[in-house]
């Protein structure tokens, strides 16, 4: 690491009056960043946040050290984005549905059926496909955010949500107030849906004192994690508003430039690494958590396939009103739909069915059942 660089850090630094902490001369090398979350601290996107931050500072012999705060211990979670960008936080984790109303685009660029790809085919569009390029576009000229960012795909496929009573078409959603987020909360409405859109930490509350009748959070084991289950009892699965998803971690741009090349690339690489790790352990504490609840009583049902197609139908064509308004969304979409004529006809084509062998060995342990 570049011993001579640390002056030059805290000198930049103070312009933009940011609260980036470097140590006195005699320890100057050494970096001190604050980060803050959108989500509560045992959501796998926080936990994801403070893997980064421990590789980081493993990699660079504790020279680098990111202090990674939940939603709500410096700005509310709906302002990470901003606070970042000013510099009251240098580092923030967050999901773009919070911040949809700056730019709808943040939908393509985060979450959403993305024209048949998984999680993994989204985040190969990011390194292969030109998500990146995009990804700084946006930043930069769409909603003008003085901030790097680095797409962090997790928790998907995400369950419809949880109700009090059992569901089995879109009339029963009708008319009820349905907590969901980021396109889910937009063809629902559509839909006849009466949608809110609440922090994670928020959520049981609300549907505790009836505020909201129904939720979607994540899925079993984050959904577990905030007691869902403990206001609810009918879960389904899955939704169509996130069979992919993720969130993006961003530093603020002058503390990204002022970074010696080498801790850049360390922090982009354990990104990757934190990502992985913490998605793999996520789908194992997933299915645990999935069987633990049912052994517990809650009711878990797959979604009926008339509500994933009707949501599909009116997602379409609300995307297509976008597209024509938006040319920056048209862009986005043009290129993940590019993308996506290439990877999912193959995957579809060569790939074997995961139903095929999963029946084979083990049918008679599917525990969501068909929705009665």
């Amino acid at each position: 690491m570049n011993r001579g660089f640390a002056s030059t850090l805290a000198t930049s630094l103070v312009a933009i009056g940011a609260a980036l902490s470097l140590a006195t001369a005699a320890t100057a090398q050494e970096i001190r960043l604050t980060g803050q979350s959108t989500h509560p601290p045992t959501a796998n996107l926080h936990l994801i946040f403070e893997l980064w931050a421990e590789t980081v500072e493993e990699m660079t012999d504790g020279e680098v050290q990111i202090e990674t705060l939940p939603a709500g211990a410096v700005v509310p979670a709906f302002e990470v984005f901003d606070a970042t960008s000013r510099g009251v936080l240098q580092v923030g984790m967050g999901a773009f549905g919070y911040i949809m109303g700056k730019n709808r685009a943040a939908i393509p660029l985060s979450h959403g059926p993305l024209f048949g790809m998984d999680g993994n085919d989204f985040w190969a569009w990011y390194y292969e496909g030109g998500g990146y390029e995009l990804l700084d576009e946006f930043f930069r000229n769409e909603i003008k955010l003085n901030v790097v960012g680095f797409y962090v795909p997790t928790d998907y496929p995400q369950g419809l949500g949880w109700f009090k009573n059992p569901i089995s078409s879109l009339d029963d959603l009708k008319g009820m107030k349905f907590r969901i987020y980021g396109i889910g909360a937009e063809t629902f409405k559509r839909l006849g849906v009466s949608v809110v859109t609440l922090p994670g930490g928020e959520i049981v509350p609300a549907l505790e004192r009836g505020v909201i009748d129904g939720a979607e959070w994540i899925n079993c084991a984050e959904d577990r994690k905030i007691g869902l289950d403990d206001v609810a009892s009918f879960y389904y699965a899955p939704g169509m508003h996130e069979p992919v998803t993720g969130g993006h971690l961003m530093i603020n741009r002058e503390v990204w430039n002022e970074l010696p090349a080498d801790v850049q690339k360390i922090m982009e690489v354990a990104i990757v690494y934190a990502t992985v790790r913490r998605n793999m352990k996520l789908a194992l504490e997933t299915a645990e958590a999935c069987r633990a609840l049912v052994e517990e009583g809650v009711r878990m049902f797959r979604t009926p396939k008339r509500i994933l197609t009707q949501f599909l139908d009116e997602w379409e064509k609300i995307q297509a009103e976008y597209a024509a308004e938006m040319p920056f969304y048209r862009k986005v979409i043009d290129s993940q739909r590019e993308f996506a004529r290439k990877i999912v006809p193959f995957r579809l084509s060569w790939y074997p069915s995961y139903e095929f062998a999963g029946n084979y060995y083990w049918k008679d342990e599917v525990y969501a059942r068909e929705a009665e």
